[in-house]
Formats: C-alpha cells, sequence, structure tokens
C-alpha cells in the first residue's frame, strides 16, 4: 500500500507533462516599428482638420521637451490655438498620406497637408448631424474613422456677480488669477440619456502695452508695442454634475473629484453656480507672453461660458485622459485603457456642437 502514491505521483507528473505547450514569444524587435494615428475634432461652423501621426515603442519613442500645465497655460501664444503642444506632432507627423473626407455617404473632399499647421485640412465645414467619415491611405496602409456630430447645446446665463475675494488662490497649479472672482448662476436646456457635454469657462483679457522700445521704420523711429493675452481655463462648482469620484487628485489647479465633462442624465433642465477667478495679466506673462502680433485684438476682462455637445467616444476620450494625467506618474497604478475609434490604426476622430456666451466684468 505505501509503494501505491510515489507510482501514482509519477503518473500525474506524466499526464501534466504531456499537457505542456511551448508558445511563441515575440518580443518588441518582432513588432511592427510605427502605427498610424488619426486625431482630430469636428467643430461646427470650422473647417474639418484631422492630425495623422506614427505612434513609436515605448523605445523608439523621439525625444522632445515635455511642458507641464503651468508652463502651458502661461506660454499660450495667440487666440487660435490652446497651448503649445506641438513639439511631438512635429517630430511623428505624417506628411505625404491621401486623406480624404466622406460626409453623409453622398460628398467627398481631399485634405491636403498644412505644413504650419502640421495637419491635414478641406473646405468641408461641419454641420450638426453630419455622419463623417475619414480615410487615410500611407505606405501601403489604410485606416478609417467616423463620427456624427451632434446638435447644438443650450446654456443660459441667468445671472452673474463681481466678488472682491477669491478662496481659491491657494489651490495648486493655479496661475493667472487675482483676487477677484466671478460667480455665474447658469441653465441647461436639453440633454437626458446618450447626451453628452463638456462645460469651458474660461476667464480672459488682453492688452496692448507701450514699451521704452524703439524700432526704425519710415525714416523715423516707433515706438515697440506689445500684446499680452492671458487667460484661465479653471473654475469650481460644488454641483454633483462636476464629480466624479475616480479622480482622486487634483491637477492644475482643478480639484479632486472634479470634472467639466459630464453626460445628459443629470444635465436637462439644471440650474448651477460656478466660480470662475478672474485672469490677470502677472509678472511672468510680461516676461514671457508678450508677442507683437498686431491681429491680437484688445479684449477686456470677460469670462467666456461654453457648453459642448460632445460625441460618445469624445466623452469616453476626455474621461480617460482626465484619469490618466493624475495617475500617469505612478507606477502601481492600475492601467488607463485610453480609447480609440479609428480602425486599423489608433487615435479619437469627435465632434462637437456649442453655445458660447461672453459676460464681461465692467468698470
Amino acid at each position: 500500500m505505501e509503494n501505491r502514491y510515489p507510482i501514482l505521483l509519477l503518473l500525474s507528473a506524466l499526464l501534466c507533462s504531456a499537457c505542456e505547450r511551448t508558445l511563441d514569444f515575440e518580443g518588441p524587435e518582432n513588432e511592427k516599428a510605427t502605427d498610424l494615428v488619426i486625431n482630430g475634432t469636428a467643430v461646427v461652423g470650422t473647417p474639418l482638420t484631422v492630425y495623422l501621426s506614427r505612434a513609436y515603442q515605448i523605445d523608439k519613442v523621439p525625444s522632445i521637451q515635455y511642458y507641464d500645465y503651468e508652463h502651458a497655460v502661461l506660454f499660450k501664444d495667440d487666440l487660435t490655438t490652446d497651448y503649445l503642444t506641438d513639439d511631438y506632432l512635429a517630430k511623428t507627423a505624417v506628411r505625404d498620406a491621401e486623406v480624404t473626407v466622406e460626409v453623409n455617404g453622398q460628398e467627398s473632399y481631399p485634405m491636403s497637408y498644412d505644413a504650419q499647421g502640421i495637419c491635414y485640412t478641406c473646405r468641408y465645414v461641419p454641420q450638426e448631424g453630419d455622419r463623417i467619415r475619414v480615410k487615410a491611405v500611407s505606405g501601403g496602409r489604410e485606416l478609417s474613422v467616423e463620427t456624427v456630430v451632434p446638435t447644438k447645446p443650450s446654456i443660459e446665463i441667468i445671472g452673474h456677480e463681481v466678488l472682491a475675494e477669491n478662496p481659491y488662490l491657494d489651490m495648486a497649479g493655479l496661475v493667472n488669477q487675482s483676487d477677484t472672482i466671478m460667480r455665474l448662476r447658469c441653465r441647461i436646456s436639453g440633454g437626458g440619456e446618450n447626451s453628452y457635454y463638456r462645460l469651458r469657462v474660461r476667464s480672459e483679457r488682453s492688452q496692448t502695452l507701450k514699451t521704452s522700445e524703439q524700432y526704425w521704420k519710415d525714416d523715423g523711429w516707433q515706438r515697440l508695442y506689445y500684446h499680452y493675452y492671458v487667460m484661465q481655463d479653471v473654475y469650481f462648482s460644488n454641483d454633483e454634475l462636476f464629480t466624479d469620484n475616480r479622480l482622486t487628485q487634483s491637477f492644475g489647479g482643478w480639484p479632486a473629484y472634479f470634472s467639466n465633462v459630464f453626460d445628459g442624465t443629470l444635465a436637462s433642465g439644471r440650474t448651477f453656480t460656478i466660480d470662475s477667478p478672474k485672469a490677470y495679466i502677472s509678472s511672468d506673462v510680461l516676461n514671457s507672453n508678450k508677442t507683437s502680433r498686431d491681429e491680437i485684438p484688445e479684449i477686456a476682462p470677460r469670462v467666456m461660458v461654453e457648453l459642448q455637445a460632445i460625441s460618445e467616444d469624445l466623452y469616453k476620450f476626455l474621461k480617460a485622459m482626465q484619469l490618466y494625467r493624475i495617475t500617469g506618474n505612478d507606477r502601481d497604478a492600475e492601467p488607463i485603457l485610453i480609447p480609440s475609434n479609428v480602425q486599423n490604426g489608433w487615435g479619437i476622430l469627435g465632434a462637437l456642437s456649442y453655445d458660447r456666451h461672453f459676460v464681461e466684468y465692467g468698470d
């Protein structure tokens, strides 16, 4: 009886070894060197622009200078782009692809490469309800992506007041603000299931200042002027509409558990209050954010309130990125999946329409 156990163990080992299978492992040297990426947002009333680039393996990513959030806010270059963030795109852009856009399964428009914008553009201007399909062919590979432009949302500014106190001055990462805030009361119309939104609230101003510098023009010395533009995108609200319990850390002045991206289940007919710190031209801006571009207009201090109706794919992408940006440096954090709606490639093509209002501070 005692000799049975060694025999049974030997039989079990033989059976287990018979089930073993050697699996082939393809390391980084066998992976594709690049993957095509399409990114873009179809905005109602604005000619369509898309970006085509390559995604690289982690050990082959081009070396660039990364900007932190404060740097990006302080060094905004003009009124048409948000931040100076094209360093990586300039090194990874695909400039010789064949890109076309098809609208509602009927009209087709060729897209041409714009070297200055590092993007592909065309004369097509998105409209509400348009179904857009972008196709790109490069190096024998073809990828495509689709999106539908949402219907224009509606937000109403019920009232506002200027308060000569700012309880948010100590928020880490909050820049370009003064000791004054504007408190606005707003109401959203529409909403409901299968609708998605982002609320932008931007305090902004510009100013033209005469300097002591001079330059020679038309047989005379001319005084040099600099144009300054500053803005503050961070705002605050205690309304549950902006609560996201996954965002356990603050970021760039945005408080923890706060998100400006939300679905329509709570938005329909909702009234809420928001606080926007007043932007000001600081000494940092005077030293680093000046431009001699004459086309920058003079803007009195004001707050822009813009409700965006966004496509579902863009909503999921923005939500994922807000979570990623607070966990990207934590090696123990769970991986964050960044959504993609591109076939045979990577990236996001989103769409949005918007309702925009401006409220001035006044004298």
